[in-house]
Parts: structure tokens; sequence; C-alpha cells
């Protein structure tokens, strides 16, 4: 386990992850902030923090990336999720593989006109699929069905969280309006 996260640190300079943390970040002011003024001014600080994104994308997967990790090619899907490979390394990159394209989903469907999951699964998946063969002609990367399978599942994720948040804010809203509203009839 401790291969794998020294890997992932040591993979990106730091400034690449202070702009994950500034994208995440954005994303839940975006996401808890409804009024039609900050929207339209977030919408815009979000489309170029997306931009920012995109690009700490790519360069955590394949500009930065050690050219001396495992190389090759495995169209085979859930190899390593057997008993004799699958250990917790596997699961660690299987979960950030899957948590690294959450803002995809999510940046996603905020900037298509009409949010529709088929669309953001298919953008999802083209973009991990560009990563993965261009970690492939790069010899940058070990090239696999498994990443791309587990990016579009986090791009997903992502768009579900986009479609679920307003509801939960919206019954949160209600239950704070109920419970000030009898506190102030009493």
């Amino acid at each position: 386990m401790s291969n794998f996260l020294s890997f992932v640190y040591a993979s990106a300079p730091q400034w690449l992850y202070d702009i994950l943390l500034t994208v995440l970040c954005v994303m839940a002011v975006w996401t808890f902030s409804r009024r039609k003024q900050i929207h339209t001014k977030l919408r815009k600080l979000l489309g170029v923090v997306y931009v920012e994104y995109l690009i700490l994308l790519i360069c955590a997967t394949v500009i930065f990336r050690d050219s001396t990790c495992a190389l090759g090619v495995e169209f085979v899907p859930f190899w390593n999720y057997t008993n004799s490979y699958f250990t917790e390394d596997v699961l660690l990159e299987t979960l950030l593989n899957i948590v690294m394209f959450i803002p995809v989903g999510f940046c996603t469907s905020v900037f298509l006109k009409r949010s529709v999951l088929v669309k953001v699964f298919f953008i999802s998946m083209l973009l991990s699929c560009s990563i993965e063969v261009t970690q492939y002609l790069l010899e940058r990367g070990f090239c696999e069905t498994n990443d791309v399978m587990n990016n579009t599942a986090g791009g997903v994720i992502g768009y579900l969280i986009y479609k679920v948040t307003p509801v939960f804010l919206d019954a949160f809203k209600q239950k704070r309006y109920a419970y000030y509203g009898q506190g102030a009839i009493a």
C-alpha cells in the first residue's frame, strides 16, 4: 500500500493537488448556492476551474506520470479483481479512478444545456479512453479497460450528485423553514 501511495503523491507536483482541492471547493459552493446572482458568477468561475481541472487530470495521468511504471495493455475487464491479484493497492487504485472522474461528471452536467446521463456517460468514457490511449502511445502507464470502466463510473456518480443535490437542499430548506416557521408562530 505504501508503494501505491508514494506513486500517487510522487507522480504530480503539489500545485496540481491544490488545483484539485480548488475544483472540489468550487463544486461545493456551486452546489449549495441557489441564488440567481451568485449562480451566473459561479458558473463562469466553475468553467475556469473545470478547464484547470481537466489540465490537472491530463498532467496527473499522462504528462507528469513516471515512465518507469508498468507498461502494457489489458483488454479483459475485471482481470485484477480475482483473488490472486486483488490487494489493497488494487482497491485504492479503483477508488482513486472513480473519485478522479466525479468532477468530470458533475461539471459536465453543469455545462450541458440538457444534462442527460447518456451524454455524461459517453463524455466520461471518451475522456477516459483518450487518456488510456495516450498513456499507451507515450508509454506512460498500463492501458486497461478497468480504468475506463472505473473512470466512467466516477463520471456517472458526479452526474448523480449533480441531479440529487438540489432535491436534498430543497428538503433541507423546507425542514428549516418549517422549524423556524413554527418557532415564529409560538
